[in-house]
């Protein structure tokens, strides 16, 4: 079967929205995973609790990379599959595929820093609520202790979600990073013009 040639805007656009597609399908089940894995992690009462707060961003950031590789090498398989490009497009495709991994770290990074800001505001906000309705209930000096253990079990919980966040964005990044040699590697591969 003779395939389609097409320009390098549309093989552009057909392997970022290819790459989008299969990336927001990917995601959805992995943040249902992340969510359940959460669930479980806060009803987990160790010592070793930051620990995991570690681990599990580590083995998240591995997982991510091998999603993004596998993400962008569906996508470009599908793009070819059927069609084809000049390989004389190949610089103004690489050049673009490599601005769109830009922009995705970028996103990545304000999407991570908000969610980091609004987690921690909002159990913030919960330790003030929290102790107004103790000081309804309780006295002052059990009021205190209260808050007191609440706000250094926050200042813990604090430290370990900047550790999290901050793994998950560094992995996040290397795997973008590493999808620009890969991206170019993987059209030279199924691009039979």
């Amino acid at each position: 079967m003779e395939k389609k040639e097409i320009s390098s805007r549309t093989t552009i656009k057909a392997i970022i929205t290819g790459f989008v597609s299969y990336g927001v399908i990917t995601i959805f089940i992995c943040l249902l995973l992340l969510a359940i894995a959460n669930h479980f992690l806060e009803n987990i009462v160790t010592s070793n609790i930051s620990g995991l707060y570690i681990t599990l961003p580590l083995m998240a950031s591995l997982l991510i990379y091998l999603f993004t590789q596998l993400i962008c090498k569906i996508s470009t398989y599908d793009v070819f599959k059927k069609c084809k490009t000049n390989p004389e497009n190949y610089k103004r495709i690489f050049k673009y595929l490599t601005i769109f991994f830009v922009i995705c770290i970028i996103l990545s990074i304000v999407i991570f820093l908000t969610l980091l800001y609004l987690n921690l505001e909002f159990q913030a906000k919960t330790i003030d609520y929290t102790i107004l309705k103790y000081k309804e209930i309780f006295s002052a000096e059990h009021t205190q202790m209260l808050q007191d253990e609440m706000t250094n079990l926050y200042n813990s919980t604090k430290i370990n979600l900047v550790r999290s966040t901050i793994i998950l964005e560094i992995g996040f990044t290397v795997s973008f990073l590493a999808l620009i040699p890969y991206q170019m590697k993987m059209i030279k591969r199924y691009n039979k013009f």
